[in-house]
């Protein structure tokens, strides 16, 4: 008997728009016995309430078919339920699928979600915010609320390097305070990750499991233009644990401070202006994920 499945999708993620291209994916899991019903998601913060009404419901498996913030959001609003997340890659970076291990191609991915597995995973949460790769403070979340949708949707990864570019010039670089399991630090930049990939292959916490219940917290102390075009350089080099103004460091709970204008955000997801301190932890609960064998 086919297992009860929905699949969302948002419309307008990445490469992958037309509705040929579900259909198609609806027919994958088909094969393998997931029936899929198919239901896009309409804007932001859509694919939480879809993914709520389908574990109250009672839907065995959630397929998420979006970019890095689409899968965010279904796992939120799947979080502490019964229900399954099986992921497949429709954004434009897709760093949680490639941590994960998943095929980079909608199909493919589809057809491997249908032979997959139950896995627990940790999830993180900054302040009442989950998420599933990392939360991080500093200039990449100034880029990510600065970037225009139409730019992003125009451009893709282009209109990261373009705002990028422009943010690395005229970003001030404050000193950014913070309390990780009790002791105090101060750094330009952090991430606290529970997976190892950053912005896309680039391994910034090589150590970090999705399954050890403990985030790993990477910390930059340069300050300047300079210094962070350094540590850009390094980390995808893989060599920017060796710089002596990094630290990396196992953690349990990062509070984050202060400034009190800090931009944060979330699976690639800038998060609204909010008052500080923020706690940064993982969820007591976890996540059923579907993984393929």
């Amino acid at each position: 008997m086919a297992r009860r499945t929905v699949l969302i999708y948002n419309p307008r993620a990445g490469r992958w728009r037309t509705a040929r291209l579900v259909r198609a994916l609806q027919e994958a899991l088909e094969q393998g016995g997931l029936h899929a019903e198919a239901r896009a998601t309409e804007g932001a913060g859509h694919a939480t309430s879809l993914a709520r009404q389908a574990a109250e419901e009672g839907v065995e498996n959630l397929i998420a078919f979006g970019g890095d913030g689409t899968l965010r959001e279904a796992a939120a609003g799947l979080l502490g339920s019964e229900t399954s997340l099986g992921m497949i890659p429709g954004g434009t970076a897709n760093v949680l699928p490639l941590s994960l291990g998943l095929p980079t191609h909608p199909l493919e991915a589809a057809r491997r979600l249908a032979r997959s597995k139950v896995f627990e995973m940790d999830v993180g949460l900054c302040g009442e915010e989950a998420f599933l790769m990392l939360a991080s403070g500093g200039l990449d979340a100034r880029v990510l609320r600065r970037i225009r949708p139409g730019l992003k949707r125009l451009l893709g990864r282009g209109a990261f390097v373009a705002t990028t570019l422009r943010q690395w010039w005229t970003y001030p670089y404050p000193e950014i305070d913070l309390i990780a399991d009790g002791r105090p630090l101060r750094g330009t930049f952090l991430a606290v990750c529970n997976v190892p990939h950053y912005g896309g292959r680039w391994r910034i916490a090589p150590q970090a499991s999705y399954t050890d219940r403990q985030l790993e917290l990477v910390l930059f102390r340069g300050r300047g233009r300079g210094a962070t075009l350094g540590f850009a350089r390094d980390l995808v080099r893989g060599r920017h644990l060796r710089r002596g103004d990094v630290d990396l460091l196992r953690v349990e709970e990062v509070e984050i401070r202060g400034p009190q204008d800090l931009a944060l955000q979330v699976d690639g997801d800038a998060l609204p202006p909010v008052a500080l301190p923020a706690t940064v932890r993982l969820a007591p609960e976890r996540l059923r994920v579907l993984i393929p064998q």
